[in-house]
């Protein structure tokens, strides 16, 4: 009984915790309408059914949740100072994954437009590749606010720095994954609107995300150093990941192509696992690279 009682006086004590949580996800939600004047989400998700739209907003309120969730991890005694930075956190990450996705509009894909490829066309290959993107971009973030800035005054400081580290590596893993397809990632998405294509490449995005907030996780003010170990970090589980879709495909895909299955039978269960590999293989590595003490 007396184990009862603790155990509902800490889950108390931590609900207002989850309020404040649950409220920035909210805000985070507003701040995405407000910041897309030109798309109506009541219209297409229940006018248009907008598949490749909402895959979208899933994605980016996935990545917000999970940024979010990072700031919950790590409670200090005090209530006011937990408070505080939650929401100093919670509201850096929503402006940040709002500027991942103009980054991700703007330079990682920008072949394909938001407006024009998920909104106009209806685009489902494109709306999986930026739902994939938003959900890196929140764990990428996670990762960042994960962190452990050595004063308070050089947290905003430290936050700006591994968010652009981050980008980079998306934007990186973009490259990549291109280069390792086996198939035109940009033909497929825009010209014959394969949501195959999409779901692979979003799984190589959340991927990268999970490699990436594993680098992140911990780094602290000297950033010098911590940003050459979150380097080679990074850079050693997004090589990981390159070399090791060709494996995954032969053992999850055996006597099959997949480049072929995604790109010219446009197979969405192919590329599910081909997705699910890719993920698979960087839990497996970020789990390694946590467990180590940087």
């Amino acid at each position: 009984m007396d184990a009862l009682i603790l155990a509902l006086t800490t889950a108390l004590s931590l609900f207002p915790y989850f309020l404040l949580a649950l409220a920035l996800f909210f805000l985070g939600k507003y701040f995405f309408d407000w910041t897309t004047p030109r798309i109506d989400d009541k219209a297409e998700l229940t006018e248009r059914d907008n598949p490749a739209f909402g895959t979208l907003l899933s994605g980016y309120l996935l990545g917000l949740a999970l940024a979010l969730g990072a700031s919950l991890l790590e409670l200090s005694p005090s209530p006011l100072e937990n408070l505080r930075d939650i929401a100093t956190s919670g509201i850096a990450s929503i402006v940040l994954l709002r500027l991942s996705m103009l980054i991700g509009d703007r330079v990682i894909l920008r072949s394909f437009s938001i407006n024009d490829e998920i909104v106009r066309d209806r685009n489902l290959g494109v709306g999986f590749a930026f739902g994939g993107l938003m959900t890196a971009s929140g764990l990428v973030t996670a990762g960042v606010m994960a962190g452990s800035s050595s004063l308070y005054l050089f947290m905003l400081r430290d936050i700006a720095v591994y968010w652009a580290f981050g980008q980079a590596f998306l934007i990186l893993s973009w490259y990549l994954f291109r280069l390792v397809a086996r198939f035109d990632v940009r033909a497929e998405l825009g010209e014959r609107d394969n949501p195959a294509a999409g779901a692979s490449l979003a799984g190589f995005f959340v991927a990268t995300g999970i490699v990436v907030r594993a680098a992140l996780t911990g780094a602290g003010s000297e950033l010098g150093t911590e940003l050459l170990v979150s380097l080679v970090l990074a850079g050693l589980g997004l090589l990981v990941l390159g070399l090791s879709r060709a494996l995954a495909s032969l053992v999850l895909l055996p006597r099959s192509n997949s480049a072929d299955e995604i790109s010219a039978q446009k197979n969405t269960a192919a590329a599910a696992v081909t997705a699910v590999g890719s993920i698979a293989i960087a839990i497996l590595y970020a789990a390694l690279v946590t467990s180590q003490v940087k």
